[in-house]
Parts: structure tokens; C-alpha cells; sequence
């Protein structure tokens, strides 16, 4: 895996579903949530590219034992009637870790185990404070957990 530091610069905005679970029944969720994004990709104005997709996690996730939202979105510009049913969501310029993970879907976490390891060797912490987002194009294979699939995690961090 590769990690690097990266600094966005504009707002960037994004329309999806929202699903909402316990972390332990979250997968099966999500996995609705995208196939109603896909079904409804025709009612979103404005989508930047029609072959990238986004899950987006809010500042909620670590030891929480409650209800968790993530939502599956595309990104638009600019945003313009968000369909019924839909949410939008901005994220503002930040510093993020990317890291590139290649292998199946199903460990994904480990891309983010690794990720709190390069952290804590590079003098850096969470921001807990931002959302959290994965990009899935064209490269990642959901499907029969393939270990071709390819995902860019972004995780909002601040140096210590």
C-alpha cells in the first residue's frame, strides 16, 4: 500500500443515499444505497463523471456501537435540485492521507489499520472533525471479493 499527504483546495460537492445500520450490518446497507444510486443516476444534475463514485463517512465511526450513516454519492458541479429522497454534502478544503489499496473489498480495513500506522510513524492524527471518503471508478471490482479491486481512501488528518 501507498500512503501521501494531500491538500484539496475547493469545495466539493456531492449528491446520494444515505445508509444508515449498526457498523456490524452496514455492508448490507450500503449495498442497497448503491444500487438505488445507480437505478437513480439519471435524476442528479450536474455529475462530474458518471464512472466515479464516492462513499462518504461522517467523524462518527470509531468505537461507535449505535447507528452509523454512509452515504454513496456522486460528485456535481454545481449542484442543482437535489432529487427527493437524496442528500447532498459539501467537503471543504483539508489535509487528507491517501491511500491506495489494492486487494479484496472485504479487507478494506486494513487499508485504514495501515493508514493509522503510517500516521503515527509521519507525526500525523485524525481529524475527527471531517468526513471521511472512499473513491471506487473504474478499477474497483466489488464483485466476488476481487483482488484487482482498487480504492483510494481519504482520512481527514492534522499534524501533531
Amino acid at each position: 500500500m501507498k500512503v501521501e499527504i494531500v491538500e484539496t483546495k475547493n469545495i466539493t460537492t456531492y449528491v446520494g443515499i444515505r445508509a444508515t445500520a449498526y457498523f456490524s450490518n452496514l455492508g448490507e446497507s450500503i449495498n442497497h444505497a448503491f444500487i438505488e444510486l445507480t437505478r437513480r443516476k439519471d435524476e442528479i444534475l450536474n455529475i462530474k463523471n458518471l464512472n466515479v463514485t464516492y462513499g462518504i463517512t461522517p467523524p462518527n465511526y470509531k468505537g461507535n456501537t449505535g447507528l452509523v450513516d454512509f452515504y454513496c454519492c456522486y460528485e456535481v458541479e454545481p449542484i442543482f435540485n437535489v432529487p427527493q429522497g437524496m442528500v447532498h454534502i459539501h467537503l471543504l478544503p483539508r489535509t487528507y492521507t491517501l491511500t491506495h489499496y489494492v486487494g479484496p473489498a472485504s479487507q478494506t480495513g486494513t487499508a485504514y489499520d495501515y493508514t493509522s500506522n503510517w500516521m503515527n510513524e509521519n507525526g500525523y492524527t485524525y481529524d475527527d472533525v471531517a468526513y471521511y471518503f472512499e473513491r471506487y471508478d473504474e478499477k474497483t471490482i466489488i464483485k466476488d471479493d476481487n483482488e484487482k479491486n482498487e480504492t483510494k481512501i481519504y482520512c481527514p488528518v492534522k499534524k501533531i
